[in-house]
């Protein structure tokens, strides 16, 4: 567990969704550029999101460090939007 795992606040799961929105939409944008390896590191990135959203000891921590982190640095200057700053927007967010 991490440290600062625990439930989501409603509002923290709707910035989450809105956040996945954003990454579907890029999907289908990478995918008419044929940019597909791109597009399958977007895509595993958030693959795991749905489900851990609901779970009781999610961090948002770990999914910005673990998942975001490394397909923005993959893609320096390719990305879309900055999930990162997205993340910490969220994780700013009060209780």
């Amino acid at each position: 567990m991490h440290p600062d795992s625990k439930p989501l606040t409603d509002a923290q799961r709707q910035k989450l969704c809105k956040m996945l929105h954003h990454a579907l939409v890029d999907l289908r944008m990478l995918g008419y550029a044929k940019n597909s390896e791109q597009a399958s590191d977007l895509a595993d990135a958030f693959h795991n999101l749905p489900n851990e959203l609901w779970q009781k000891d999610f961090s948002l921590s770990f999914f910005r460090d673990a998942f975001i982190a490394p397909y923005q640095k993959k893609y320096t200057g390719q990305v879309i939007r900055n999930y990162i700053a997205m993340v910490d927007e969220i994780i700013a967010m009060k209780d």
